[in-house]
């Protein structure tokens, strides 16, 4: 797909032969088509320029948080191994919160600003990444209770650690889900991570998102 510029120019131009009055009716028709075609093309290429915009400015927040979920996930799995009856229902009940943390990030709404399970506030204190405390937790509530009725309706994967774990059926996961829910996945970011945008939040140095000896 062309770039943005690209197809404003080519949109003016049919424009301005449209605009013609002695134009061949035939060719009105066409131009009128291609205008038709090149606006649909314009929605698309904005639509990926802001998936790719997105995805670069939110990649490093997201990639520390969700390593800090992944590490929890598995600490928790290990307890439930070793634990009592009585302490079993509340790890069950701790993993599958994570386990909706973890869909929350990887398939949270890819042209929305991405609203921080750990947001500053939360990193240092003891407060609930859940707590309604923040200006974004309504937003954020919402997100997670989309996700765990999609988890629930069979749309997500209930154990998404174990996709995580395996690249191959997780990356299908992701396609599928993208797919079935209008997202464009060809547009997004491959290669090297991509660099952070201006505006964004850099974790890379908070000791929140370091070894939680898990």
């Amino acid at each position: 797909l062309p770039g943005v510029q690209k197809i404003k120019s080519s949109l003016r131009q049919a424009k301005r032969l449209l605009s013609k009055e002695s134009l061949a009716a035939n060719v009105r028709v066409e131009t009128e088509r291609r205008i038709k075609a090149l606006e649909a093309d314009l929605v698309n290429a904005q639509n990926a320029r802001k998936l790719r915009t997105m995805a670069s400015r939110y990649h490093k927040v997201k990639f520390f948080e969700r390593q800090k979920v992944c590490r929890k996930i598995k600490q928790v799995k290990r307890n439930l191994v070793t634990a009592m009856v009585e302490e079993k229902e509340r790890l069950e009940l701790t993993l599958s919160n994570l386990r909706v943390d973890l869909n929350y990030i990887l398939h949270y709404p890819p042209t929305k600003k991405y609203i921080s399970l750990f947001p500053p506030e939360v990193r240092k204190s003891s407060v609930s990444p859940t707590t309604v405390t923040l200006e974004d937790d309504d937003e954020r509530s919402k997100i997670r209770k989309l996700i765990r009725l999609k988890m629930e309706q069979g749309e997500l994967s209930l154990e998404p650690d174990n996709e995580y774990d395996n690249p191959v059926a997780s990356r299908s996961s992701r396609s599928r889900h993208n797919r079935d829910h209008g997202i464009d996945v060809t547009s997004r970011v491959e290669g090297p991570s991509p660099k952070v945008l201006k505006g964004s939040e850099d974790v890379s140095a908070d000791e929140f998102f370091g070894d939680d000896n898990e």
